[in-house]
């Protein structure tokens, strides 16, 4: 089931205003084509595709269908970023921690293997994945607290997030919880696969890539352990 199904328009509201990352993006980024995977509801498509062409990438239709409304002239797919023929791009982003929602190490391998495969000699790839945090690994359980609150039109919209941590399987399991105006509308379990900065430079080498640099902020700050993203840029060898 689409754990996006009923809150697409509410995720929007949360992090349809985001710049940091697209400010990222468009300061190092390439002119050429551009491929999003994981592109929700369109919002790194939308600056960046005034610039260059830009494909985005979604596998829920809730998300898309909000994305189409917010730029009807944009080129948007519904499909598995583990394995898609969309021809040939200059640079492919993943972005805010899409990467980790392959929940298994093959569904990792076989999403760079397709990033292989859709970009030419040179061509570049960027993930953009959180940093997992090592001073909360040791925390089984985090119970449900408040992680967003805004706006909707006339209503007062928040989202919750409990979380379960399993550190030796590397993986989360979120459980976000969407009020409108106090009243719970929707329950989105998601589960991640956390990757650790060498462990990420071993998968994409293993997959035919050079790493260029690993971030670890949009601002292009290094890598530290206390670093709120793991953002590493890549070349198709």
């Amino acid at each position: 089931m689409d754990p996006y199904l009923r809150v697409a328009e509410l995720y929007e509201a949360e992090y349809g205003a985001l710049e940091a990352d697209v400010a990222y993006f468009a300061r190092r980024g390439r002119r050429g084509s551009l491929l999003v995977l994981g592109c929700g509801t369109g919002r790194v498509g939308r600056r960046l595709g005034s610039v260059r062409p830009v494909t985005g990438l979604d596998l829920s239709e809730a998300m898309l269908a909000v994305a189409r409304q917010k730029a009807p002239d944009a080129r948007y797919v519904q499909g598995d970023m583990r394995d898609f023929s969309l021809g040939t791009f200059e640079e492919i982003v993943t972005p805010n921690g899409g990467f980790n929602f392959l929940p298994r190490r093959a569904d990792q391998h076989a999403c760079l293997a397709s990033c292989h495969r859709a970009l030419p000699p040179e061509g570049e790839l960027v993930l953009d994945l959180p940093m997992p945090s090592f001073a909360l690994l040791g925390t089984p359980h985090t119970p449900e607290k408040v992680a967003w609150e805004g706006e909707l039109g006339e209503h007062v919209v928040r989202r919750t997030r409990e979380v379960h941590r399993q550190p030796v399987r590397q993986r989360l399991e979120l459980v976000d919880r969407y009020y409108v105006d106090d009243a719970l509308v929707a329950t989105s379990p998601l589960v991640l696969r956390l990757v650790f900065p060498s462990e990420l430079e071993w998968m994409l080498e293993a997959a035919g890539f050079g790493v260029e640099s690993l971030h670890g902020d949009y601002s292009g700050g290094a890598l530290k352990e206390s670093s709120p993203r793991l953002i590493a840029r890549a070349v198709r060898l």
